[in-house]
């Protein structure tokens, strides 16, 4: 947030220079000109280039700019752009250890923000109500200017009230104090402000004054504003066919017998610098108009402000786009290369199914077919060197199991788990009734584990789990099941996982608080048992479920939440480091709920011990954590077409 700010301040700052450079070029030509270039400097601060840089990021397939970019963009191109458009990088939040003190210096920077805005704001409506109090004891007035003219018995200038229906305010007995050219010539001063809509303009930089009143160049901005806008009425008085002197002496007279407007948005007669203005209607040189190379100028000057931070934008999508077509490729393309099983078995689940045929790597699942499961869900997953038993699996597990692989606690998934049932989308009803039993072989090295060392407390190689059930399992359910996926990506409403005020009540891991996983087997802990080192399992107590994790990390914890707990997706935002020993019980409600075969799906009700708290209130009691609801990125998995395995 913070370096998005200083960017954003850095490309406003660099954009006012630019726009009073450009004035300079202008200096002898029409003030009109001058003041559009100074408001857009100040309109800038209002509309960040980040949202032009997305834009152009979003535009990467158009061909022809896509072309262009990766002809004249390489990658140390894109990085250089990069860097001179968003100099000031977020950077990497270290991980805050338990006890680590409040970082105040964001809070103190936001209340003295707040307060300087408090301040603009109540000052801004001070004055307001002077003018508001003016016109309510304004008199209608019966002299012809195209707008509605009302009298006022106050000693404020003649000045222009009103955003979209402007009123003309002139102080009472102004008729006998200025000649009737005198008065002409005033009166046609306010309507220039009118047809320009100066008040508009006026307010909107009112605006940006309160927002980012820190910054000085934003009031010099403003001083320019008032000046070159006072200018281009008096030049179009002049251009009317009034008398210099006749106005000059005007605007004197005014001078001196009433006070300035205090708004900056009632646009007045007696604005600005006087003795310049004075000057410059006396000498009434003329201003030039454009030529053909300064309107070049202008027209050029205006498409690159527009356009630049849209190729920014596609050159950094450039820039990125190799690396993130890579990974797409790797995780979604159907002909990656990739190992596949030497031979695989796929039957419908029978009846009396139990976990497998090899009680090798059995993770504690009961096997067979929940009857509480909907349609598609449910399985068990058993992965040794180089084979995998999967146990009466729905589509939607196997599914899910091959393109995040929910299974494995060793895959990270930054997009958040797939939910087997709410974000895997256009399988068909029909595709949903069958179970399938699956036994898969292959002779791949990894697969097989012996391209790498024992991988200490697991019983199974990350690699080699991770290639079984994942890309060697994608492709067995491409090959056999025909099937074809895509991915699409949405904000969906998910929980952060974060700090309670009270702090972080779990204790690193410690030697002997879990238990090594030995080659091979791992059987189902109870409640009270010492879990395995890096695993998180999900034993009941009574009418409770509880959560039990031996050694795993507030990423991993967060994940367990979001793929057996919680309705949503959890993104871990704590930002603590460590590995951790957690226990959590909790009674299931409306917001939680149970995926898959396994322990603790089915709490006992007809037990003794007593429900304990709803998972929000266990969180932060016996954890010290709590979920706030956010939005965020959700991923979703779109079957495209998907059909009956082939016969073995």
């Amino acid at each position: 947030m913070i370096s998005a700010l200083t960017n954003h301040l850095f490309q406003s700052t660099l954009f006012a220079i630019t726009a009073a450079l450009l004035t300079l070029a202008f200096r002898k030509n029409q003030a009109k000109v001058r003041y559009w270039l100074w408001l857009s400097a100040s309109l800038k601060f209002l509309i960040p280039f980040s949202l032009l840089i997305g834009v152009g990021n979003h535009i990467e397939w158009a061909p022809a700019a896509q072309k262009l970019a990766t002809q004249i963009a390489g990658p140390a191109i894109s990085f250089t752009v990069e860097q001179i458009s968003e100099p000031f990088s977020q950077a990497e939040t270290p991980a805050r250890s338990m006890a680590a003190p409040i970082d105040w210096l964001p809070v103190v920077i936001l209340a003295v923000w707040v307060s300087g805005f408090l301040a603009i704001a109540l000052i801004r409506l001070r004055a307001w109500l002077r003018i508001r109090d003016a016109i309510r004891a304004s008199q209608p007035a019966t002299i012809p200017a195209g707008v509605e003219v009302r009298l006022s018995q106050g000693l404020v200038e003649p000045g222009v009230v009103g955003l979209f229906h402007p009123i003309l305010l002139l102080p009472e007995g102004i008729e006998e104090r200025l000649t009737r050219f005198q008065l002409e010539a005033v009166l046609a001063h306010e309507l220039c402000h009118i047809r320009r809509r100066d008040n508009l303009s006026a307010s909107l930089h009112m605006m940006v004054e309160a927002l980012f009143w820190f910054h000085p160049l934003v009031w010099w901005i403003g001083a320019r504003l008032l000046e070159e806008r006072e200018r281009a009425c008096d030049e179009e008085v002049l251009r009317l066919g009034n008398q210099a002197s006749v106005y000059a002496d005007a605007i004197l007279h005014v001078c001196k017998l009433y006070l300035e407007s205090p708004l900056a948005c009632v646009s007045g007669v007696a604005g600005s610098d006087i003795r310049r203005r004075i000057e410059a209607i006396m000498s009434n040189r003329g201003a030039q108009g454009l030529n053909r190379a300064k309107k070049f100028l202008l027209i050029a000057a205006g498409t690159a402000a527009l356009l630049s931070p849209v190729m920014i934008g596609i050159v950094m999508g450039v820039g990125h786009a190799p690396a993130a077509r890579a990974q797409s490729s790797a995780q979604q393309s159907p002909t990656a290369p990739s190992p596949r099983f030497d031979a695989a078995s796929i039957k419908p689940c029978q009846p009396g199914d139990g976990p497998g045929r090899s009680g090798k790597g059995d993770m504690g699942a009961n096997g067979g077919v929940n009857p509480n499961l909907p349609d598609g869900v449910g399985g068990v997953f058993r992965t040794n060197p180089g084979r995998l038993d999967v146990t009466c699996a729905g589509i939607l597990t196997l599914i899910g199991a091959a393109y995040v692989n929910n299974s494995n606690p060793l895959l990270n998934n930054p997009g958040g788990p797939l939910d087997d049932s709410g974000n895997i989308e256009g399988v068909p009803k029909s595709a949903l009734a069958t179970r399938y039993t699956i036994h898969a072989e292959t002779d791949d090295p990894v697969a097989n584990g012996s391209t790498e060392s024992a991988p200490g407390p697991f019983a199974v190689r990350p690699s080699a789990s991770v290639l079984l059930s994942g890309p060697m399992l994608q492709r067995l359910l491409e090959d056999r099941f025909q099937l074809k996926v895509h991915r699409v990506q949405e904000q969906a409403p998910m929980y952060a996982l974060t700090v309670a005020k009270g702090g972080l009540k779990v204790k690193p891991i410690q030697d002997g608080d879990c238990t090594p996983l030995e080659p091979g087997h791992m059987k189902r802990i109870g409640a009270d048992d010492k879990p395995y080192c890096g695993w998180v399992g999900w034993p009941i107590h009574g009418p409770n479920r509880t959560l039990v994790g031996g050694g795993i990390t507030m990423e991993r914890f967060a994940r367990a939440l979001a793929m057996d707990a919680m309705d949503r997706n959890v993104i871990d935002r704590t930002g603590i480091s460590g590995s951790f020993l957690i226990r959590l019980e909790y009674a299931p409600d409306e917001n939680t709920r149970c995926r898959g075969p396994v322990a603790g799906c089915a709490p006992d009700t007809n037990s003794d011990i007593p429900p304990g708290a709803t998972i929000f209130t266990a969180l932060e009691q016996q954890l010290g954590l709590k979920l706030e609801p956010i939005k965020g990125p959700q991923e979703h998995l779109v079957v495209d077409h998907v059909e009956r395995p082939s016969e073995n």
